[in-house]
């Protein structure tokens, strides 16, 4: 499998090659056994791709998420989130820049923020990991100027909790520099699309010219007027 970014990064390339002759290299998600350079096997990407990618709208936001969030998809989610497998951002990230919209590709990638609390728990971001990686296959700038509160934790919670009860986001000074601009939105999968909306209102006020959303996976239990993107 080829990047969707077409990019070689010959070194790691050379050591997971050296690797593999000693400890076969497997999908990160079904275990079946890869090549060097891959991350999931072709069956998986096959499955993911054939998922989608679907296009919609909440509201006055257009989103494109890469896939359904379906059987590989929710187990790719779920290892990269909660079992910390990062490397499966590779095949996300790569999914998600193929949906890109055209259109689209001249316009700044914003992450959507992670709680703090949640992120110091993880160690990581998982949307600021997935819009670095995007941004790397299209070429696009990554811009981090949301932040977010520590309030409720939304996995778990149900459709009617997360509208009700939803993140609080407001833009840092670094959003400044987007007035004007047009921006994309980034993150892992839209549930109810509460806190891509909360993100794309806290950028429209500080100025930009229009927001939509990028995620890997989207929920079958989100509603929204969808079709095939």
């Amino acid at each position: 499998m080829r990047h969707a970014c077409g990019r070689v990064r010959h070194a790691p390339l050379v050591l997971r090659a050296l690797a593999s002759t000693l400890v076969p290299p497997r999908c990160a998600v079904c275990a079946a056994a890869v090549a060097p350079a891959d991350r999931i096997c072709p069956s998986c990407a096959r499955e993911i791709g054939a998922l989608g990618p679907v296009r919609f709208r909440l509201g006055s936001l257009e989103v494109v998420s890469a896939t359904r969030y379906e059987r590989v998809a929710r187990q790719l989610v779920a290892r990269l989130k909660f079992s910390g497998r990062l490397a499966l951002a590779e095949p996300a990230a790569d999914a998600m820049a193929r949906a890109l919209p055209e259109d689209a590709r001249a316009a700044v990638l914003v992450p959507v923020p992670a709680a703090p609390a949640r992120a110091r728990w993880r160690g990581f971001d998982v949307a600021w990991l997935l819009a670095g990686l995007v941004a790397r296959c299209t070429g696009q700038a990554a811009r981090s100027c949301l932040r977010r509160g520590d309030g409720p934790r939304q996995v778990g919670r149900s459709r009617i909790e997360r509208l009700r009860d939803g993140p609080v986001v407001s833009a840092t000074p670094a959003a400044a520099e987007l007035a004007g601009l047009d921006v994309v939105v980034i993150d892992d999968v839209v549930t109810t699309g509460a806190t891509l909306g909360a993100c794309a209102a806290a950028l429209r006020a500080a100025g930009v010219a229009s927001v939509r959303g990028l995620t890997f996976a989207r929920s079958e239990g989100l509603g929204g007027s969808l079709r095939e993107a």
